[in-house]
């Protein structure tokens, strides 16, 4: 591995630098490490200093809604900067989050992704909170920000990607269950210019990126446009569910093609902020949405975000913050069910079964909060909110009778509206009202006790009520303790509330919200100035899961029973320079139904992960990244093996300083093309018996020009 990173690392420097500046950075280099041999005491003294400070640098948001220092922070978390993310050559947020502990990352056969957060896993992501810079992204109609826009965000404009592990309903509401995910963008003065970069590589990709940000007085402008398209890998499906039918497309490829434009904007004058996103996506549906591989899928997502927000300084105690906003999501899906020559005991279909689904969804809110401080190292949050939300302009198109099943799917005779008497969902409404409070208390110089609770009313469930504490105490100068405790809930999806006309499952108007307990104690202990190590312990006892209940047909959503999942992360960080550093992570998680205490399918009990970036010379990073993930165990009933464990390699060098403002940075993921899968979902039915593959070696090069 050592020598594959070093021969890329000259070949890269050959391509791009020529042969000259290797060696004036090699002569440099060896200056450089006499120099520093021949320092003294007091030069060392001050390298301290530098890494002490770093330490302190990264100050997170999420957790208390202010900046406050990472170790100090009543949270488990992890925060990605912009470095970070530059330096391992991520795509998207999904590289960034995979290398997150507790975090894993899968397919569905619909092509959606799936994140797993402490042994939670569920098709949607939906108990997750995704905001960008403070504004949730998650929408009503599957109550997930990851299932259809937000998992390959561009990363180009983040400058911190910040994590919590653990509930954060106390301060943020529905769907803070398992994780809240705060996506910081850079502003104006952090980007000062004009960026531009081209992208191209594996699949047939390209990508363009322009990111732009001024200030005039006090004015302050940035912002960024992205498109992608590429085809996607073409994986090979050997058998679906109709193998041994004349029918089946299997053995056939897989679609994960993508077209994406993303567009974002933010400007503030004095006290008054705007931002809004545009996020335009069309993709490919893997391999179908009923485990059949189909060809002809047209899987269109529309999302749009405005937010007005203003602050004003009372008094120097006292400070008051207002945002209103709106957010629509639109969905246009005409998926192919069942390939062309499909045939049911009611007919055959020699073009396929085809089905079209179209809904908006628009949410109308406004948010009020105050921040005081009675007295000294006393912070109190006090706030409010109320949000309209809207599902309309629900419609249905298909060739077949929706209400039917597979084996005796009725054909229409033509592709025509079924909206008026075979609709998948409805039009719908949802009213949220919510206050909060939260007490941060400074006992001492090194005690520090976080409390709030948060009340949320739902039009259609009701009232839920959500507390957490916590103590951070900082026990020695280079060790902090964190004992936390937290409750949060998951409100019912459109979904589940509303699904219709389907014989595999139907809504539920009587669902109650999910809910999750979860104690957490960290220990944070900083062994040398260069190398620090953060554990911590949890134990989530979640109620009330929303699932399918199949003891009534067709079956419904219905809460039913729910899970205990306790486990260990472990963070072992180096830093020696502000360009070199590494990073060594483990997991170990044991997830479990809580009535038959029988472990839950398909997410693995350990998963490991190391970073390495090291600058080679002025003119040349690298940085690695490896991912190991367990072996994942089958649902009941489903005599497969595990899914079996896995190891990938990613790669990135970045050539600099080549010309001023010009970069180069090559990036292989998968270095050695391991072959591995996720597990197929249905369970004993085996429908993609052989699982789902995952994407071999690829490979991507960007430009980059700052003006």
């Amino acid at each position: 591995m050592a020598g594959a990173l070093w021969f890329l690392s000259i070949v890269f420097a050959l391509l791009f630098s020529g042969i000259s500046i290797i060696s004036e950075a090699s002569d440099n280099s060896s200056q450089d490490r006499i120099k520093f041999a021949s320092k003294n005491s007091q030069a060392k003294d001050s390298t301290k200093e530098e890494l002490l400070l770093f330490y302190e640098e990264k100050d997170l948001v999420v957790a208390t809604k202010r900046k406050i220092p990472l170790s100090k922070a009543p949270a488990i978390a992890t925060i990605i900067t912009a470095d970070e993310i530059k330096n391992m050559g991520a795509r998207n947020i999904m590289d960034v989050l995979k290398m997150v502990p507790g975090i894993g990352i899968s397919i569905n056969e619909f092509g959606r992704y799936m994140f797993e957060v402490r042994g939670i896993r569920t098709a949607t992501s939906e108990k997750i909170l995704v905001m960008i810079d403070g504004h949730r992204l998650n929408e009503s109609y599957t109550g997930s920000a990851l299932a259809n826009i937000y998992n390959d965000l561009p990363v180009e404009n983040i400058k911190q990607i910040e994590v919590v592990r653990g509930p954060g309903s106390a301060l943020y509401g529905a769907n803070a269950f398992v994780a809240v995910i705060n996506i910081i963008t850079k502003n104006a003065d952090d980007i000062k210019g004009v960026d531009v970069s081209a992208t191209g590589g594996s699949f047939d990709t390209k990508k363009f990126n322009l990111l732009a940000g001024s200030s005039y007085e006090k004015l302050k402008v940035s912002g960024s446009i992205d498109y992608l398209n590429t085809n996607g890998p073409k994986l090979v499906i050997d058998k679906d569910r109709f193998a041994g039918q004349s029918y089946t497309k299997a053995p056939g490829r897989t679609d994960l093609s993508l077209e994406k434009t993303d567009v974002f904007l933010k400007a503030s004058y004095g006290n008054l902020t705007f931002k809004g996103q545009y996020v335009g996506k069309d993709r490919g549906a893997y391999i179908g949405n009923a485990y059949a591989l189909t060809d002809e899928n047209f899987i269109a997502y529309k999302n749009l975000w405005n937010e007005l927000n203003y602050s004003q300084k009372i008094t120097n105690d006292l400070s008051a913050n207002l945002k209103i906003y709106f957010d629509q999501f639109e969905q246009d899906a005409k998926v192919e069910l069942f390939p062309e020559g499909f045939t049911s005991t009611a007919g055959t279909f020699p073009d396929g079964a085809f089905a079209q689904a179209i809904l908006k969804n628009r949410t109308l809110g406004t948010e009020m909060q105050f921040e005081y401080e009675p007295f000294e190292d006393n912070h109190l949050i006090i706030g409010g909110l109320y949000e309209n939300i809207r599902q309309f302009d629900v419609k249905m198109y298909a060739n077949y009778d929706p209400r039917t099943t597979t084996a005796s799917l009725l054909p229409l005779g033509s592709f025509q509206e079924v909206t008026y008497w075979a609709n998948f969902n409805r039009d719908a409404r949802r009213e949220v009202w919510a206050a909060f409070i939260q007490d941060e208390w400074g006992i001492r110089d090194n005690l520090n006790i976080t409390a709030g609770a948060r009340y949320d009313h739902y039009s259609e469930f009701g009232d839920t009520v959500n507390p957490r504490v916590g103590v951070v105490w900082g026990i020695r100068d280079n060790m902090d303790v964190k004992l936390l405790y937290g409750q949060a809930f998951r409100a019912p999806s459109f979904v589940e509330l509303y699904n219709a006309n389907n014989p595999t499952v139907v809504g539920n108007i009587n669902l109650k919200p999910e809910k999750i307990r979860t104690y957490e104690a960290g220990v944070g202990y900083r062994v040398t100035d260069e190398f620090r190590i953060e554990a911590d312990y949890f134990s989530s006892l979640v109620d009330d899961l929303i699932a399918r209940d199949a003891t009534v047909s067709p079956a419904q959503y219905a809460n039913k029973g729910g899970a205990r999942v306790t486990g260990i992360e472990i963070d072992f960080i180096g830093q020696y320079t502000s360009s070199n550093y590494w990073k060594l992570s483990y997991a170990y998680q044991e997830p479990k139904d809580r009535d038959t205490k029988q472990r839950l399918a398909d997410v693995p009990s350990k998963r490991a992960n190391a970073s390495l970036n090291y600058e080679l010379s002025k003119y040349i990073n690298s940085h690695i990244d490896v991912l190991w993930t367990g072996s994942r165990p089958r649902a009941s009933g489903d005599t497969r093996g595990k899914t079996p464990a896995y190891t990938t390699v990613d790669l990135t060098i970045i050539g600099k300083n080549i010309r001023k403002d010009l970069e180069i940075k090559a990036s292989v993921y998968n270095l050695f093309d391991k072959r591995y899968k996720d597990p197929d979902t249905s369970g004993s039915s085996k429908l993609i018996p052989n699982d789902f593959p995952r994407e071999g070696i690829s490979a991507l090069v960007t430009v980059s020009y700052k003006f």
